[in-house]
């Protein structure tokens, strides 16, 4: 079950920790501490459900720590991933302005902590506070357009462009340096991967180790290194 305490100190370590253009990190410290008065930090386990599609749309979430995968599943009970959120990223925003049911459902990759706003607090806030309410905005206008580029992507015909891209917006979002390569900062199967880009395991197994004996990345368990960027750069572009 997932444990809730009151979220009584958290100021300090919001101030401190979050990336300054989240949205929370474009309040002052008295600001921050009047909107965290009514918060309440969920913690969660990996593999974990936050949200399930369909849930009533009475809050907005702030990840604290951790990562989180927001998806959803087809008629035919395909998962596909929309979008992958780090320390700082918003959940719920749409439900935040409309009210109306989930539209994904969310799961912790990792052992996660989120702050949880509850829309009748939150509202009257941002109606104080238009920059937070305007960044919010933005949060979601960007949203969505990684949501363009994922189905633009997608209907691209060849598989290693596909998942070029794929590993490549990630990188740009989660991606961490350490001995010469870059890598995504959390552990990712190469099912996760698969629905990610939406091509079947096997495919992605394939396309890795391709690249893997060519010198691109490196591939352990649960996780993908990547050894040449301007090589993945090119083969994304469709150049190899």
């Amino acid at each position: 079950m997932t444990r809730e305490t009151k979220a009584t100190d958290l100021t300090d370590r919001v101030f401190e920790s979050l990336p300054k253009e989240t949205v929370l990190g474009l309040l002052s410290r008295a600001d921050l501490s009047e909107f965290l008065g009514f918060a309440v930090i969920k913690r969660l386990a990996r593999g974990e459900t936050l949200i399930e599609a369909g849930d009533p749309g009475d809050s907005m979430m702030i990840v604290l720590q951790g990562t989180l995968k927001v998806c959803v599943n087809t008629s035919k009970g395909r998962q596909v991933v929309l979008d992958y959120l780090g320390p700082g990223g918003v959940i719920g925003e749409i439900a935040l302005f409309d009210g109306k049911p989930r539209t994904a459902s969310v799961i912790a990759m990792e052992a996660a902590e989120v702050i949880v706003l509850q829309r009748r607090f939150v509202v009257p806030f941002l109606e104080k506070k238009p920059a937070a309410a305007l960044r919010i905005i933005e949060m979601l206008c960007d949203k969505l357009r990684r949501t363009n580029a994922l189905v633009r992507d997608g209907a691209a015909a060849a598989m290693g462009p596909k998942l070029a891209r794929g590993i490549l917006r990630l990188l740009g979002e989660h991606g961490v340096r350490r001995d010469g390569a870059v890598s995504i900062s959390f552990r990712i199967s190469q099912t996760e991967l698969g629905n990610y880009v939406n091509l079947s395991r096997e495919n992605v197994n394939r396309q890795l180790h391709e690249w893997e004996e060519a010198g691109l990345v490196k591939v352990a368990r649960g996780q993908v290194s990547i050894i040449d960027e301007a090589g993945l750069h090119r083969v994304a572009e469709g150049d190899a």
